[in-house]
């Protein structure tokens, strides 16, 4: 039986300098624009993804966007596609994007692109209103907006759930074809068209029909993950993150 594992990267294999204790037996797995290491893994986690390499066929499953992908390195080959910028893109394992996903998607994204440029400067306006410094971004790719994101320059999660409660909440009342997560230090706003948990049900289906019956395993950090990581037959999650700590607490 094949066994495919649907693997979030950041946070859950990888995380960013200033989340590692240390970087003494630390390994870079991610890099800036210009080259400088971004992301390490850890030696538990550079162990474990040789072992499940081992024995399953991975597929990340990616907030990334397609150029931030490419600078990871994963160490290890992917020979299935990799899912992206939330699920709103599916590359094969040449790098070409998945046409008929994108044929999917592409109309329904069409009908909230008018709603990006009005979220990001609510956002920016109650920023300044507030004196928190927020960075905002649309994340634009392939000739689409795809979801809003929201980052806070020192990293302070009590005022980016701030900004989540008495600012980004009351705009989703207006918007409600959106919805928000926020983990760490990133806020994202998300189309309901667009999450991984729709891409990966959309690879699964593809792979029963090539393969027959399939084992399934999906891995991630955070709350956002759960949709997809409830697709899959089995669930891996790392001790401490976002999604594990709101199991403990249950």
């Amino acid at each position: 039986m094949e066994k495919f594992l649907f693997l979030d990267l950041d946070d859950t294999v990888f995380q960013t300098r200033r989340k590692c204790a240390s970087l003494e037996q630390a390994t870079p797995a991610a890099f800036t624009l210009s080259g400088e290491p971004s992301s390490y893994y850890l030696p538990k986690q550079k162990t474990l993804l040789a072992l499940l390499h081992e024995q399953w066929r991975i597929i990340p499953t990616t907030a990334r966007t397609q150029a931030a992908y490419a600078r990871v390195d994963l160490a290890i080959p992917c020979n299935d596609g990799v899912i992206l910028n939330h699920g709103a893109t599916i590359l094969d394992k040449n790098g070409q994007e998945d046409t008929q996903w994108r044929a999917y998607l592409e109309p329904k994204l069409a009908l909230v692109q008018v709603f990006f440029g009005e979220l990001k400067q609510a956002i920016e306006q109650y920023a300044e209103q507030h004196n928190i410094e927020l960075l905002v971004r649309i994340i634009h790719e392939a000739g689409l907006d795809f979801y809003v994101e929201v980052r806070h320059h020192q990293a302070i999660y009590a005022e980016l759930q701030t900004v989540l409660v008495h600012c980004v909440q009351p705009l989703l009342e207006k918007f409600t074809v959106f919805q928000a997560y926020l983990n760490s230090n990133s806020l994202t706003i998300l189309p309901r068209s667009v999450n991984k948990s729709h891409a990966v049900n959309y690879r699964l289906e593809a792979l029963k029909q090539r393969y027959g019956e399939i084992l399934t395993m999906g891995m991630g950090d955070s709350l956002s993950d759960a949709p997809f990581i409830a697709q899959c037959d089995y669930a891996m999650i790392p001790q401490g993150a976002q999604l594990h700590q709101q199991l403990v607490e249950y």
